[in-house]
């Protein structure tokens, strides 16, 4: 009864809302980009592509400005394939005659890591946007976005000790990453949405990372890598106001 009641009230509430010129639909499309920083010399790898779908609310205010919030699933991927180098320390057993004692050396290790970026988030975008033509909007705002299931992994070429007389070295070593991706991102948008005549709509935005998708203690980078990405949607109109 308790969910009949309140299923009643946010109807009436949405219905009067409409009248003033509150329009919200369904969005879909693509995320096209990457998580990008500042990158080793040699480094190479490609944009990722995937879904985007979620709502979009739009309130119109007077004049030409109208607010916006959009709630949407986001899959964001990329591939990388970068040389890595750095200290370390390669632990080993020296063997006596009479023992067998645990060292350590103090040393390098260079290589090259292959892997790829899956991160899927749930998006907020909310934004204001100012109408330049009869059916075009420009749009400006923020994004906070919650990570729902983070992916960085891959394999690893390393050779650890002096290049002449490594100590060790390792291919195709496997690696993981996913649970240094930080669960929050924070991004500033930009874009621009064609609203049709048919409940049809199109739009193109960029988001810029605020932040790095790593978390602040991640021990194998010194820079920021931030997400980059263009959004290509068509968003359908439930509400129809012109």
């Amino acid at each position: 009864m308790r969910q009949l009641v309140l299923t009643v009230f946010v109807a009436c509430l949405l219905s009067q809302v409409t009248a003033q010129e509150f329009n919200f639909g369904l969005k879909g499309g693509a995320n096209i980009g990457t998580p990008y920083g500042v990158a080793e010399k040699g480094s190479k790898g490609m944009v990722g592509v995937g879904p985007l779908i979620g709502a979009f609310f739009k309130y119109q205010l007077k004049d030409k400005w109208a607010v916006h919030a959009d709630f949407q699933y986001s899959f964001k991927g990329a591939r990388f394939d970068t040389p890595v180098s750095g200290d370390t320390v390669y632990e080993y057993l020296t063997i006596t005659p009479n023992d067998t004692i645990p060292s350590k050396a103090f040393t390098s290790y260079r290589g090259r890591v292959e892997g790829k970026f899956a991160n899927k988030y749930f998006d907020v975008p909310v934004y204001v946007s100012y109408q330049v033509g009869k059916r075009s909007l420009l749009l400006a705002g923020f994004q906070i976005s919650y990570l729902i299931d983070g992916g960085n992994y891959g394999s690893a070429d390393i050779e650890v000790g002096d290049s002449k007389h490594p100590f060790t070295y390792v291919e195709n070593e496997p690696f993981d990453q996913s649970d240094e991706i930080n669960t929050w991102d924070y991004a500033i948008i930009i874009g621009t949405i064609y609203e049709g005549k048919r409940r049809v709509n199109l739009g193109a935005t960029f988001t810029y990372g605020l932040t790095s998708i790593y978390n602040k203690n991640y021990k194998y980078l010194d820079n920021v890598v931030r997400n980059l990405y263009l959004q290509l949607f068509l968003g359908f109109k439930i509400t129809k106001t012109d």
